[in-house]
């Protein structure tokens, strides 16, 4: 009789809320997700013969149900109760790490952008134009004994090592990531590196062109905000996660930063307003914008092509030149190889984290 009770009490509530849907406009983004949501997908009688129609419709229910974030709040209390330990793509690691599932790679796209750098690498190789590729691993990878016993969990080591026997200039900062897994490397709550992971990438980075590392001491530390939830905590709105502390790293604090060619200029890299609002880590070099330059009083002009891991990193790599540019390919639509003959580049890295290099197809457009 209980279980009856229960199982028609969950399913009034399912219709209530599809009923309710009915009355309210569909939203297009999520603010606490970053992503836009599925909308009402079109009828076709090919989509409908193979599944897609059906597929896409409940994505569609899925992110346009009332109150969705409290269902996946109660449906992530309920699966930890029930002692699971993974729920909407996250791992409930230890020491209160939500840690983002990665159980496969796309070997066909990983091939696709390995091809394009390897072609903006021979074309700038004319130039003399050095490049290098740092695929950093996430924290499946450096925090894996944090995961819960037998939890499927890609190799990103075998990534980075299969992108090196293409003939990519790989630098692998995963030895000196490992070497430091027991500090505050990645956040608890979101699947980006932190700014001392960051730096200790930097300091990779710069051993292996033969340059010296200045010790972290020589950077002002600060704490920007300590009360961040990330994007893997969006996932599960698990109410018992952490509060994650952001800091930023600077030897000087004002720079000139120029966003999309002087659409908007700033004199500083942290855009402090993103600190108030859901996307707090977009305090670095104001969240992600299709390119922007950072002036310095070093030498030489780097450019960064880059996903989200290279908005942390940044802050340490800018005091080394006269001008850092950054490239996000997502919303970059030119030719990069132009941008670099244009800009009198004298240096690339192409920062992305391993999963994202190999799900990416912005990134194969990079050779033209």
């Amino acid at each position: 009789m209980r279980n009856k009770l229960t199982t028609f009490l969950f399913l009034a509530l399912l219709l209530g809320g599809a009923l309710t849907g009915l009355f309210l406009p569909d939203k297009a983004y999520s603010a606490s997700e970053k992503r836009k949501l599925a909308q009402a997908p079109t009828a076709s009688w090919r989509a409908i013969r193979s599944g897609q129609f059906g597929s896409d419709l409940e994505s569609y229910l899925a992110d346009q149900f009332p109150a969705r974030d409290r269902w996946v709040t109660v449906k992530t209390i309920t699966e930890r109760v029930m002692g699971k330990r993974e729920s909407g793509g996250v791992y409930f690691a230890d020491d209160g790490y939500l840690i983002d599932i990665h159980t496969a790679f796309y070997k066909k796209q990983l091939d696709t952008n390995i091809a394009a750098i390897r072609k903006l690498t021979e074309s700038l190789a004319e130039d003399n134009i050095p490049v290098s590729v740092m695929l950093v691993p996430t924290a499946a990878c450096v925090l894996a004994d944090k995961l819960p016993p037998y939890a499927p969990n890609a190799d990103q080591r075998a990534v980075i090592a299969y992108a090196k026997k293409q003939g990519l200039p790989i630098v692998d900062v995963t030895d000196a990531l490992l070497a430091h897994k027991d500090e505050y490397l990645y956040y608890r709550t979101d699947h980006h590196w932190t700014s001392l992971g960051a730096y200790y990438a930097y300091a990779a980075w710069r051993e292996s062109r033969g340059l010296d590392v200045a010790p972290l001491s020589d950077w002002t530390r600060e704490v920007l905000c300590d009360n961040f939830r990330g994007t893997t905590y969006n996932k599960t709105e698990d109410p018992f996660a952490a509060y994650d502390t952001i800091e930023a790293y600077y030897k000087t604090l004002a720079h000139r930063v120029d966003y999309n060619g002087g659409y908007q200029i700033t004199d500083s890299i942290y855009e402090r307003s993103f600190l108030e609002g859901t996307n707090q880590y977009g305090v670095f070099l104001n969240s992600n914008q299709s390119t922007t330059v950072v002036f310095s009083k070093g030498k030489g002009k780097l450019l960064i092509i880059k996903d989200s891991y290279a908005n942390t990193f940044a802050q340490f790599a800018i005091e080394d030149y006269a001008e850092t540019h950054l490239i996000d390919m997502r919303f970059f639509r030119g030719s990069v190889l132009n941008y670099i003959r244009k800009n009198g580049i004298t240096e690339v890295l192409v920062l992305y984290n391993a999963p994202n290099a190999t799900t990416d197809a912005d990134l194969a457009r990079v050779g033209r």
